[in-house]
């Protein structure tokens, strides 16, 4: 926000400078993505837990005087690009989940089930209950079921975006510690973009001992030119989309403060509002991203998703705003965000934002099958076998291939278990809480 105490409910489209913005989760969760994302393991947690002492006589940090000391947790996060938005916002307004190293996901979009399905059955005769898995490849949306494999040109699917996705500007995680994706890359590798210190060590690590094998980008082909274009893309066709729901008179309050140096004005406008105040401006307008942060830091736990629509289940506690605070889209200050992030290098790319270095990865181990290249799965069997971390909160494949399901991993060989590709849409930030 602007350095005012009011929110800024309007703004000159013409003239905003928008920053460059990019990213996307764990176990198999990559919701139907309308163009190549890295997809591998969505909605990973990975919690270590150790003692953390603060000041004279070890007081706890949050202050409860008949305790000397908390558990704290450490945490690995994969999620798509507004999920990563969720989680930084989150770490620094409420204050929770900050020993999180997070992995984005690149993302253009995905898709709306009830519409998806009528595309699949009415179209093409497919029953959604009989689709073992979903693929992208070449400009097409591939349904595998039973024996068979149709394909669904992704031009006929564009029609059918989640409308919260038609006014996301960010495609490959630009606010990630690293960012994965098949884009940019041959068959059966990912992109790596390296961000962050906390980055830079994961995949330093995992290289050293064997885990990834990583080149330069510039060794491969297509190299960074594509993702620079769908980068650029995804935000200029969404950002007139934004430009279109205003003269229309419907908020894109997220949009406005995309330039905003401090918090100070959103925190300032915040106060007091409660989830009647998101559900009006957030839920109700199309702009929920089905995160779940409201619900990953409700105190008193009573906002639940009901088919990925957040409601309220209880009485909230008095004056509490934290579910408004956490809201990616009620608004997403990049500028004042990235002074909280510790970035390994200064430089900033205008399509790709802040990195250290580009790579292109892959899994050394052959018993790693995850989608192109198995990078994500092949760093957390790392994590897990050094323990750098005690456990992992993923996703795994349901009983129906676009319903995953949580899964608690404690080791490498259940976390091999729950690797593969799950085009779907998941609350993975009710993974946290948990």
């Amino acid at each position: 926000m602007a350095a005012s105490t009011t929110l800024r409910m309007a703004i000159a489209f013409s003239s905003v400078r928008i920053p460059s913005l990019a990213v996307p989760s764990l176990a198999a969760l990559e919701s139907f993505s309308s163009t190549i994302r890295g997809r591998l393991h969505t909605s990973l947690v990975m919690i270590d837990f150790h003692l953390i002492e603060k000041g004279p006589g070890k007081k706890l940090i949050n202050e409860k005087p008949l305790l000397e000391w908390r558990i704290a947790m450490t945490t690995a996060f994969v999620g798509v690009p507004c999920q990563i938005q969720a989680l930084r916002k989150t770490q620094e307004l409420v204050g929770d989940f900050k020993d999180t190293v997070s992995i984005g996901l690149f993302c253009r979009e995905n898709w709306s089930f009830s519409c998806m399905r009528a595309l699949v059955e009415d179209d093409y005769g497919v029953k959604m209950e009989s689709i073992d898995r979903f693929d992208i490849k070449k400009g097409k949306l591939k349904l595998f079921h039973g024996d068979s494999v149709t394909d669904i040109p992704l031009a006929k699917t564009h029609p059918y975006v989640r409308i919260n996705c038609q006014i996301c500007l960010d495609f490959s995680a630009e606010l990630a510690d690293v960012s994965v994706g098949a884009v940019g890359t041959p068959k059966g590798w990912s992109t790596v973009i390296v961000r962050t210190k906390k980055g830079a060590e994961l995949v330093d690590g995992a290289a050293a001992k064997g885990y990834i094998e990583v080149k330069d980008i510039g060794e491969v082909k297509p190299g960074v030119g594509i993702i620079k274009r769908l980068s650029k893309e995804k935000r200029e066709e969404n950002l007139a989309e934004a430009r279109r729901r205003e003269e229309k008179g419907i908020k894109v309050p997220h949009i406005y403060s995309m330039n905003d140096e401090s918090f100070d004005a959103f925190v300032e406008y915040a106060k007091g509002k409660q989830f009647a105040e998101l559900e009006y401006i957030v839920i109700d307008t199309g702009a929920c991203v089905s995160c779940g942060a409201c619900a990953a830091v409700c105190p008193v736990d009573i906002i639940k998703f009901d088919d990925y629509r957040p409601v309220k289940v209880g009485e909230e506690k008095e004056g509490c705003n934290l579910c408004y605070l956490a809201c990616p889209r009620t608004a997403m200050p990049i500028p004042a965000i990235e002074k909280t992030i510790d970035f390994a290098g200064d430089d900033r790319d205008e399509q790709l934002g802040r990195y250290v270095k580009i790579l292109a990865g892959r899994a050394v181990s052959d018993k790693i099958e995850g989608q192109d290249g198995g990078v994500v799965t092949a760093l957390l069997a790392y994590a897990l076998d050094t323990g750098e971390v005690e456990r992992v909160v993923t996703v795994k494949q349901g009983e129906r291939a676009w319903e995953p399901d949580t899964a608690i991993v404690r080791d490498s060989k259940e976390l091999l278990d729950t690797a593969g590709t799950i085009y779907s849409m998941a609350v993975t930030m009710e993974g946290l809480r948990e």
